[in-house]
């Protein structure tokens, strides 16, 4: 009887490295990240106009979400009281929604289309990124990482992302460099005011980002990467 050994490990692919990390370690496998990439295109760089910064956040307000979000409107609204953050999301149900109700910081303008998302994207001064601090809501987005962090770095805005450090969305922004981070809620007002008036932080986020979007958010990176994956699994074939 003749027998095939095969020396590949098995294959993955993943949408972070964290996942990729927990998983490879844990199964014996050699997968590989491919970050999932933006249709946006990127404007060039501009200051954040302090008296009227365009404020915004797309995305799903559960898990936590919603908190957060208030929490930055609140805090907007300590460094200035006509600071508005634009809250898009499809989200229906009330039990989600109401948190807003009475902030004069923050807007829920429902739900827009992504060609509204890009277009609405590429007008923000900020872009958003947030995720809960509640346990339970770490123990679920722990590894995930959302398609608004490829948006929001590929737009050219300025992108704030603030949420449990354990979140792997939090966590990955934390490691660009490029994305103005913050995991502690006594210091979110102190790290919005340094995003806001610091231009020069600004400019090296910006700088930055450029970097981290073509190694990392590019559609053609990653259909390289997605095909050596393939190519190596059918080798061994």
């Amino acid at each position: 009887m003749i027998r095939k050994v095969f020396s590949h490990k098995g294959s993955a692919i993943y949408i972070g490295n964290k996942i990729r990390d927990k998983y490879n370690e844990s199964f014996g496998l050699d997968g590989k990240t491919v970050y999932l990439t933006s249709e946006i295109k990127r404007h060039p760089f501009r200051e954040i106009p302090v008296r009227s910064p365009v404020i915004s956040y797309f995305g799903n307000i559960r898990l936590g979400r919603n908190e957060s979000l208030r929490e930055i409107g609140d805090a907007l609204g300590r460094i200035d009281s006509s600071y508005i953050l634009n809250v898009y999301s499809n989200e229906k149900d009330e039990h989600y929604i109401g948190i807003f109700d009475g902030s004069r910081n923050v807007k829920f303008c429902g739900t827009v289309p992504y060609s509204e998302v890009m277009k609405k994207s590429a007008e923000s001064d900020i872009l958003i990124v947030v995720e809960g601090f509640k346990k339970k809501d770490v123990d679920i987005t722990r590894y995930s990482l959302s398609t608004k962090v490829a948006d929001s770095l590929s737009s050219g805005a300025a992108v704030f992302a603030y949420g449990s450090a354990e979140c792997g969305a939090i966590e990955y922004a934390e490691s660009t460099g490029c994305i103005t981070t913050c995991t502690d809620k006594d210091m979110l007002e102190v790290s919005l005011r340094s995003l806001i008036y610091d231009t020069e932080l600004q400019r090296r986020n910006y700088e930055k980002g450029i970097t981290v979007v073509e190694n990392n958010h590019r559609l053609e990176n990653s259909t390289g990467i997605f095909e050596s994956v393939v190519n190596g699994v059918c080798g061994d074939l």
